[in-house]
């Protein structure tokens, strides 16, 4: 029962990190930030620094801004924020 959790909760990550990643596609369009910074859940953090680290490196390129990573314990999985600085 323990391993299917952890593997729920891996989805989950997953596509909070791909919505995550959507979002900031958009925000770079609608505004000219000179970065943006990512609060969320520990889980998301690290599956962008590590699974999904390509895919935000790639982002970041192509949008010509850099991306940060903040995680914040206090955060639910599918909670994050965008801050556009």
């Amino acid at each position: 029962m323990r391993y299917m959790l952890d593997t729920d909760i891996c989805i989950y990550a997953i596509n909070v990190c791909y919505d995550l990643l959507r979002e900031i596609l958009r925000e770079a369009r609608q505004f000219n930030p000179k970065e943006f910074r990512v609060i969320a859940s520990p889980a998301v953090v690290e599956m962008l620094l590590d699974e999904e680290s390509a895919h935000l490196a790639g982002l970041s390129e192509f949008i010509g801004k850099p991306v940060s990573l903040s995680a914040e314990g206090a955060m639910n999985p599918e909670q994050y924020d965008i801050v556009l600085m």
